[in-house]
């Protein structure tokens, strides 16, 4: 038998949209695994809080933080000033502090990316007034405002 005798492999119209839906579908899956990981991205925040002209105390310390979806809300009473934590938030999310000074003190707040970029602050508006920082972090793991 020689090589003109033997039948040749056919491609037909059904094995080529076959593998075109392979590749489609995989294309696919990857773009939603991509969508996916910004989806779960999250971010490294420190809030921080200060007081002047009063006790170094805050009266109470309230904020918010996310992780995988799961959102908490913190409170503490009594706080020695200055006061610091570190948190994670998802992103997309509302990061949110806020410090209610003792006595007739006024507060100061922020929160940093990564404990280094300041992307919120906030004061006291008047003496025993709280000092409030919100922002809401960036929804992708490529930017932030």
């Amino acid at each position: 038998m020689t090589d003109r005798d033997r039948p040749k492999p056919r491609v037909t119209r059904g094995g080529v949209l076959l593998t075109v839906s392979a590749l489609t579908a995989c294309g696919l899956m990857l773009f939603g695994a991509i969508q996916l990981r910004d989806a779960q991205a999250s971010w490294s925040l420190t809030y921080e809080a200060t007081s002047t002209g009063g006790p170094p105390r805050a009266a109470e310390v309230r904020y918010r933080h996310s992780d995988s979806g799961d959102e908490h809300e913190e409170e503490t009473g009594g706080t020695r000033l200055p006061w610091r934590e570190t948190v994670v938030v998802d992103a997309g999310e509302e990061a949110w502090l806020e410090v209610r000074p003792a006595g007739n003190g006024t507060a100061s707040c922020r929160i940093l990316l990564d404990g280094e970029r300041q992307v919120a602050s906030g004061k006291s508006p008047g003496p025993g007034e709280p000092a409030v920082c919100r922002v809401t972090t960036s929804g992708t793991s490529q930017q932030w405002r």
